[in-house]
């Protein structure tokens, strides 16, 4: 009896030790974006769409991923301003799709270029650091040069995967996994100052 309690205990021991080994070679992975050597966590992420571009069949979807130090105040249910300091990136994707951003790896599209799907678009497209909602309109941005987006969809849940080169020859690389809301056209809902991100230019 004495002898299988043993062999019981031990067996118990090492599966212990296995999985705390194995828990220990896991890798948590936050939603974050680190850019200079700095790692920034996202609190809330959200997105609009502003209908069709120009071209038949392209339409437009901004994407917010901010710190979690800043606030999104909501009127009628509905972003109204943000409030707080922190670091926000900020990318508006051309799809194939008026109702989602379907799964699949966005380019950099050059400003001024003609829109495509598939692409994330330059000229509204930014990282703004140290927003500050008292002085908002003048945030400090970092635009970007190049790289590409991975986004997979599966149901309503989003993952988004970034890897960005910048203006000022610096990288931009991240990740996200949740369940954004997608608004309607940003539209103001009281009578307080707009304070969204100017770099959206939307």
């Amino acid at each position: 009896m004495n002898k299988k309690v043993s062999k019981i205990g031990f067996f118990l021991l090492v599966l212990s030790i296995s999985l705390a080994a194995c828990k220990k070679d896991e890798k948590t992975t936050i939603n974050s974006f680190k850019y200079n050597q700095k790692e920034v966590e996202i609190g809330t992420t959200l997105g609009f769409t502003y209908g069709q571009v120009a071209v038949p069949g392209v339409y437009w979807f901004a994407m917010e991923f901010l710190e979690k130090t800043l606030t999104v105040n909501y009127v009628n249910s509905y972003p109204d301003s943000i409030s707080g300091t922190g670091d926000a990136l900020l990318l508006t994707f051309l799809t194939n799709n008026s109702t989602e951003i379907p799964t699949g790896e966005y380019v950099f599209s050059t400003p001024g270029s003609d829109y495509t799907s598939f692409t994330f678009d330059g000229d509204f497209s930014g990282l703004t650091v140290g927003y500050e909602a008292s002085n908002w309109e003048n945030p400090s941005i970092i635009y970007i040069s190049g790289g590409k987006v991975t986004v997979t969809k599966n149901a309503d849940e989003y993952e988004f995967t970034f890897n960005l080169t910048t203006k000022i020859n610096t990288t931009i690389t991240g990740y996200y996994k949740g369940k954004p809301v997608i608004y309607a056209e940003k539209k103001k809902k009281s009578g307080n100052p707009q304070n969204w991100f100017p770099v959206t230019g939307l």
